[in-house]
């Protein structure tokens, strides 16, 4: 009796083995499916020559899974191969959103070279980068997003340089029809300015001459008041050392020859101008 118990004991672990092994099995086959069709992912991603980076580091670390859950199998201890399904989806997923994002960076880059030839798109120069370099990082999903924005601002920036170029038409055919009809009368206002600035542009010369001349006389007073000061302030109260006295007066006088030598030119060119126009009356007056 106890012989048939023993028995009966040794079957059914037999078959509970055989279950769990076919159960192990089946997930097993499944797994190494899925892994076969992220292989196929990859290898069209490559072709298509999109970097893969990204999912062959997800389709290595599934494999490694996968062989360490089969060497359990093998010993027939317990294995799970559900993390091994889970990163080959996610390979074919990421394929998937490549393969679009492949193809919309493709009509993109046809539809940025047209509009860049009848508008000036430098002002997105940074998107258009960005949407560059998130492909390359293989950041599918965001290039994806940064394309969508890019059309919005392409049309953005189209209708903006649209919308300038309507108001400089428009404002230089209103200029134009406005010299075209009121030509004469410009051109009279012009000549009229003209021989009146010929007529006393000695006089605002002179005016000028005598404006800078009282500026430069003005200054070397001011001058002049600062070096009473500085002087009050060492001879009297002691509060300027003598170094800096010394330099201090050294520089205000440096100042005044340089204004003295400014108002020497000046009053040179007053003294000629002044006697050119005398020798043209007195030339006037002989006639």
């Amino acid at each position: 009796m106890v012989i048939l118990s023993v028995v009966f004991f040794v079957f059914l672990s037999l078959v509970s083995s055989s279950l769990a092994a076919s159960v192990v099995s089946n997930q097993s086959i499944q797994a190494r499916e899925s892994l076969d069709q992220a292989q196929r992912d990859i290898d069209i991603m490559v072709s298509k020559n999109i970097s893969i980076l990204r999912v062959n580091e997800t389709y290595q670390e599934a494999l490694q899974l996968y062989s360490a859950q089969m060497a359990l199998e093998e010993k027939g201890r317990s294995s799970n191969y559900r993390l091994v399904i889970e990163y080959a989806l996610e390979v074919s997923s990421t394929e998937k959103v490549a393969l679009e994002a492949n193809d919309e960076l493709r009509v993109f880059k046809e539809n940025y070279v047209i509009a860049e030839k009848s508008a000036n798109l430098s002002a997105m120069q940074d998107d258009y980068n960005s949407i560059i370099i998130s492909f390359n990082d293989e950041r599918f999903e965001d290039t994806l997003t940064l394309i969508n924005k890019g059309y919005d601002k392409i049309s953005e920036i189209q209708s903006s340089q649209t919308a300038v170029n309507a108001v400089y038409s428009a404002t230089s055919k209103t200029l134009k029809n406005f010299f075209i009809q009121n030509g004469l009368k410009i051109a009279i206002v012009v000549s009229v300015f003209i021989i009146l600035l010929l007529v006393f542009w000695n006089v605002l010369t002179r005016l000028e001459m005598r404006i800078r001349l009282n500026n430069l006389i003005m200054r070397k007073k001011s001058i002049n008041g600062l070096i009473k000061e500085m002087q009050a302030s060492y001879f009297k109260t002691k509060k300027l050392s003598e170094t800096e006295y010394k330099i201090k007066l050294k520089n205000y006088e440096e100042l005044i020859r340089d204004i003295d030598r400014q108002v020497m030119v000046l009053k040179e060119e007053m003294f000629k101008m002044n006697k050119n126009a005398g020798n043209k009356l007195k030339l006037s007056k002989g006639k």
